[in-house]
């Protein structure tokens, strides 16, 4: 049974959600500077720290090694409707965040990270 238009829903919804737990590479996309990153909040993830961050030229939630050159290696969209989606500018990475279960890691601290902020930002 294919995933077409004729398939039952329930395999639909599969696929689709196997599809966005897969972080993608984003080649159009170039990470800011790292030193104008300003740090939200961080994690420890797969025995590396990992920051998340934003910058004002740029408006997303960056994720970010420290210590590493470049130290951005993705950012997070689909924070506001609370489905968060990984999307890796240096695919130099892209290994790492697929093993594991790093990238539901990296998923969902970000998106505590972003709702912390937005309750400090909405008072």
């Amino acid at each position: 049974m294919g995933v077409g238009r004729t398939a039952p829903h329930r395999v639909r919804a599969a696929y689709l959600r196997a599809l966005q737990s897969i972080p993608l590479s984003v080649r159009s996309i170039s990470a800011p500077v790292p030193e104008v990153l300003t740090v939200l909040g961080q994690a420890e993830i797969g025995d590396r720290l990992v920051q998340y961050g934003t910058v004002t030229e740029a408006p997303r939630l960056w994720v970010a090694f420290p210590g590493l050159t470049p130290p951005v290696f993705g950012f997070l969209t689909g924070l506001v409707c609370g489905e968060p989606e990984l999307r890796v500018t240096d695919v130099g990475h892209l290994a790492w965040t697929r093993e594991a279960g790093r990238t539901e890691a990296l998923l969902r601290h970000g998106l505590e990270v972003w709702r912390e902020e937005r309750r400090c930002c909405e008072g």
